[in-house]
């Protein structure tokens, strides 16, 4: 039986919900969108106005004589939401308001030579300069951090970081959660690369799809019919760590950036940028035919997994992989395999992490504002305003 505070919670989360598509409506196209009576839509209307989260516009003048109606909207400035993408070596940034609108963003350098709590401080300090001097600053409400490494189920602990391990353990995380006076939510940065492309790039929300993250490291992703898998100690996906067969050369030396460069150098060979080897395949012979080995076998055992209808690559490293090879590793794994796999760089580029960070902290603020799940997947954002993350909000130093 649904009591009546619950009856009272789902109206104005409804209400909400559909406000949240950020247009100028009048009451009648609130009314008809909630599935509400009059009353009960106009109630809510004026307790929503009174917290400051919506305010009354005119609308268009009538053609005849008469008042302009009034129309309502969310006040889109009214609450902040920041999404960070941890990296092993570069770290983003975003601040957006309620709508998902990109309102500051920065990059910078990951500082490696800090401690887990001196990262996790010098994270708080870029969000403060981001939210500082806002024009008409509203409250953050909820902060999204995507980290390079496996995260227990319940996101207390980082069970490994193969780039910074000094995020491992409990102690970083205590840390960012002690720096910021909004809800703080943790999460692998494949699986947010993945939700980022899923929420606003070219794959469908609903498809089966699985990614792969090959940069300083290597991460991987999955989601099936458009849910993200997740497993209890954070390990799932992590094929990085298994040896190349008949060798006890893992797939990660190969295949990431620093894993390469290291393994290159304990062989005598000279370099200092992974995709060195990418795109010099004559001057690297037998270094570059084991790359793409392990690759096809990286590839190979993703689509054994998952069965994915594409498998997206994001990452610096897989910048060096040219269409001709992408299309080779394809033709290879699907021979090995007999079905087919198709291999697509991701289309929100390197940050695919930071538009999953940004839509996570989104749903987060929702949720605490009180919109019920059954309405989250019907909230209707402008999604060519959330994804110009880059052509319209300032990049701050």
């Amino acid at each position: 039986m649904v009591t009546a505070e619950q009856a009272r919670s789902a109206n104005r989360s409804a209400v909400l919900s559909v406000l949240l598509s950020g247009n100028l409506l009048d009451r009648n196209q609130i009314i008809d969108g909630a599935d509400l009576s009059r009353a009960t839509v106009f109630r809510i209307v004026d307790e929503l106005r009174a917290s400051g989260l919506v305010e009354e516009c005119e609308l268009e003048p009538p053609s005849g004589p008469g008042r302009p109606p009034v129309g309502i909207r969310i006040v889109a400035g009214s609450r902040l939401v920041c999404g960070v993408d941890l990296g092993g070596s570069q770290c983003r940034f975003v601040v957006a308001d309620l709508l998902g609108r990109a309102v500051a963003r920065s990059h910078h350098q990951t500082p490696r030579d800090l401690d887990g709590p001196g990262l996790a401080v010098w994270i708080g300090d870029r969000v403060a300069t981001l939210t500082a001097g806002r024009s008409g600053p509203g409250t953050l409400g909820s902060v999204a951090i995507g980290l390079p490494g496996a995260l227990s189920g319940d996101g207390s602990r980082v069970v490994a970081s193969q780039n910074l391990p000094q995020i491992g353990g409990t102690d970083f995380i205590d840390a960012l959660r002690s720096v910021f006076a909004a809800p703080v939510v943790l999460e692998n940065d494949s699986n947010l690369a993945l939700l980022g492309e899923l929420r606003y790039g070219s794959i469908g929300a609903g498809d089966t799809v699985s990614l792969l993250a090959i940069g300083t490291g290597l991460g991987s992703a999955a989601a099936i019919d458009g849910t993200i898998l997740r497993a209890q100690d954070g390990r799932l996906g992590e094929f990085g760590r298994l040896n190349l067969p008949g060798s006890k050369i893992r797939i990660r030396d190969l295949v990431s950036g620093a894993g390469l460069v290291a393994y290159a150098q304990q062989n005598g060979i000279d370099i200092t940028d992974a995709r060195e080897v990418l795109q010099a395949p004559l001057r690297f012979g037998g270094l570059h035919r084991q790359v793409i080995e392990a690759l096809v076998h990286l590839v190979a055992i993703v689509a054994l997994s998952y069965e994915p209808r594409v498998v997206l690559l994001t990452g610096g490293f897989s910048h060096g992989l040219d269409d001709a090879l992408l299309h080779r590793v394809s033709a290879e794994v699907s021979e090995i395999v007999g079905i087919p796999v198709d291999l697509q760089r991701t289309s929100l580029g390197d940050h695919a992490g930071l538009y999953g960070a940004l839509a996570t902290a989104l749903a987060g603020l929702y949720g605490s504002m009180g919109i019920l799940e059954e309405h989250l997947g019907s909230i209707d954002v402008d999604r060519a305003r959330v994804t110009d993350l880059f052509g319209r909000a300032p990049n701050v130093v």
